[in-house]
Formats: C-alpha cells, sequence, structure tokens
C-alpha cells in the first residue's frame, strides 16, 4: 500500500475526527456547536426539550420542511457523527473512503457557506441549529474564533475531508 495514500487518509481521519467531536465548528459564550452537541440535541433534548428523534414534526415546521425531508437530513447529520472514523476504512476500499471523506467535506463547505454567503439562505440557521450545545465542563470542543463567530472546526473538516477524498483515490500500489 501506497505511504502517501495511508499518511493522507490517517490524518484525514484524524482531522475530520477533531473536527466533529473537539474543535467547534462555531459559537459564543458557554455554547459551542460540535457533533457533541448534534448528539445531545438527537438522543437527549432538543431546543423544545425533546429529542430530534421523540417529536421531528414540531422541528420539522420550526425549520418549515416536511417531515421526510427532516429525516434525511437528520440522517445525513447522523452519518456525519461516523464519517471520521470511516474514512479509515478508505484504506481498504477505496470507494468508501471517498464517500465517507466526501460527507465531512460537505458539512464544513455547509458551514462555510452559511457564515460567509447569502447562498443557502434562512433554512440554513435552522440547521445550523442543530449542532449547538453547551460546552462539557467549560472547555470541550475547544472553540477558536477565525472571525465572524465561526470556528476553526470549518476548516478542519474541510482539510480533513479534502485530504481523506485524495487519499482515498491515490492507487493503492
Amino acid at each position: 500500500m501506497s505511504v502517501a495514500r495511508t499518511i493522507l487518509i490517517v490524518i484525514g481521519a484524524v482531522l475530520s475526527i477533531l473536527g466533529t467531536y473537539v474543535i467547534a465548528l462555531y459559537g459564543g459564550g458557554p455554547f459551542a456547536a460540535s457533533g457533541i452537541g448534534f448528539f445531545t440535541n438527537t438522543f437527549v433534548g432538543g431546543f423544545f426539550g425533546l429529542p430530534f428523534i421523540a417529536d421531528p414534526a414540531t422541528y420539522a415546521a420550526a425549520a418549515g420542511i416536511e417531515v421526510w425531508l427532516f429525516f434525511v437530513i437528520l440522517g445525513v447529520f447522523l452519518v456525519f457523527l461516523v464519517a471520521g472514523i470511516l474514512q479509515l476504512v478508505g484504506l481498504k476500499s477505496k470507494v468508501v473512503g471517498a464517500i465517507f471523506s466526501l460527507i465531512p467535506l460537505g458539512v464544513g463547505v455547509f458551514f462555510l457557506l452559511l457564515f460567509y454567503t447569502e447562498i443557502l439562505g434562512g433554512i440554513s440557521g435552522t440547521f445550523a441549529l442543530f449542532f449547538i450545545g453547551e460546552q462539557i465542563g467549560g472547555f470541550i470542543p475547544i472553540m477558536i474564533d477565525i472571525g465572524d463567530g465561526i470556528g476553526l472546526g470549518a476548516f478542519v473538516l474541510v482539510g480533513g475531508g479534502a485530504l481523506g477524498f485524495v487519499g482515498s483515490l491515490l492507487p493503492k500500489d
């Protein structure tokens, strides 16, 4: 197996895991958006006191979308939570590595577009709130503000997804 391919996939997976759980995507005060916040909102309790999976109709109505579309987006974001780990499967399977590298890349680009353009419209702000949660111990996820409220985590996700994708495309040798 190519050394460059292995290094790119492993570094990409580590960056994706760090960008998902350790480094905040955005935040302010005691709140920071990350995969940890999304997990707790989905399974423990969301904005209205209920987890996303307990009352999807309320959250879909708040976002202004149909319930089936809410479940699709929820599913994509749930796959995002494990995508960094599944990027390591790219060491054995190029297709799986490429697919699970595109998911953190897409979520990172989503947050960059959310903060730096108006192209996604108002609904993107609703989905950005899916990830917000309190910091654990006032520290994790680490909020490194780059400006305009966006955190380093979005850029780390883009880098991890891009490195994993490029590594997955390289020949196995």
